[in-house]
């Protein structure tokens, strides 16, 4: 009998997906808490075994990734890989030209993971306490398909992106946007859709560090050259515990906030008329039911190709 794709490992479930044939060791050296929920990890790129000091002594392997990528994450003493998407940039991760240049404060390439605390045993593993794990050595090896630039389009094509994200579907996303900065592939025109509820534990206010990436979201938003590249940020707000929805803390917000789902109008309206739609990709990361729904609807869009709305199903 076939085993439900819910009770399936990281890697059965991506067994189709692209992987690179290598491995690369990696430390554990850096752990940031978001929330009551999600924590965020820094894998420090390094060579032999060797402590975290002696990084800064060595040449520095690359680890080769494209924007919206996940990692097989191999943890000590677990039979199976977890699947994490990176959250930070390849230029992070690129090693500085010569190993001689690292002296203590200076920055190692990294990788960053988003991990949200689940019963899944590699994601237990990498919420156990911070002093139990930091320093610990990993191994992990690159995979997905769901990448920029998109596959078979030719990014002078593109006049706009439109980023849909729900709650940590927002992880190969922000990877991709802040790529985008970071190099001259931006195109003229972004919108970013994201949907999440709040932190249980927020209250009637929300700090925008406690959802993840949010602050950098609206400092990519806010920017004078994201307003040269018109970044339209739309935060939607769900699932509130309370009777009042919660309010985001932030005066400044460079978008605009609703507390409601994200609906098919939206997307419509991120998407444009016909015109702007043939030269639109969009990007869908989110729970199975919203993404299959999103998807469906972009692709019958009038003037948008189907192979220009990609998707990610991670569950």
């Amino acid at each position: 009998m076939a085993i439900p794709r819910s009770k399936m490992s990281h890697e059965e479930r991506t067994a189709s997906e692209p992987r690179d044939s290598g491995f690369h060791r990696v430390i554990l050296s850096h752990i940031e808490p978001v929330n009551e929920s999600i924590r965020l990890l820094r894998l420090s790129v390094f060579d032999r075994q060797r402590g975290i000091k002696d990084i800064y002594q060595q040449q520095i392997s690359t680890v080769k990734f494209l924007p919206g990528q996940w990692l097989d994450v191999h943890i000590p003493g677990l039979p199976k890989a977890g699947g994490f998407t990176v959250t930070s940039t390849p230029a992070e991760a690129a090693p500085l030209p010569s190993a001689a240049q690292f002296s203590d404060g200076a920055a190692v390439p990294y990788l960053e993971l988003a991990v949200q605390k689940t019963a899944n045993p590699p994601a237990k593993w990498l919420w156990r306490p911070a002093e139990e794990i930091l320093g610990a050595r990993l191994v992990v090896r690159v995979g997905g398909s769901f990448v920029w630039p998109p596959p078979g389009i030719d990014i002078r094509s593109i006049n706009k992106v439109v980023f849909v994200a729900g709650g940590v579907g927002i992880n190969p996303l922000i990877s991709i946007l802040a790529h985008l900065r970071q190099t001259d592939e931006m195109p003229r025109e972004v919108h970013f859709l994201y949907t999440t509820k709040p932190p249980p534990a927020a209250g009637s206010k929300l700090k925008a560090n406690e959802i993840l990436f949010l602050d950098r979201l609206m400092a990519f938003a806010a920017s004078p050259s994201a307003a040269e590249s018109r970044i339209h940020l739309q935060l939607y707000l769900t699932g509130s515990s309370g009777s009042v929805p919660a309010k985001l803390d932030a005066p400044s917000f460079p978008g605009m906030i609703h507390h409601r789902r994200i609906e098919r109008a939206d997307l419509a309206a991120a998407v444009g008329p016909p015109s702007e739609a043939e030269r639109t990709v969009v990007y869908v990361c989110g729970p199975a039911r919203m993404t299959d729904e999103f998807v469906e609807f972009l692709r019958g869009v009038e003037g948008m190709d189907e192979r220009r709305v990609l998707c990610e199903k991670w569950w």
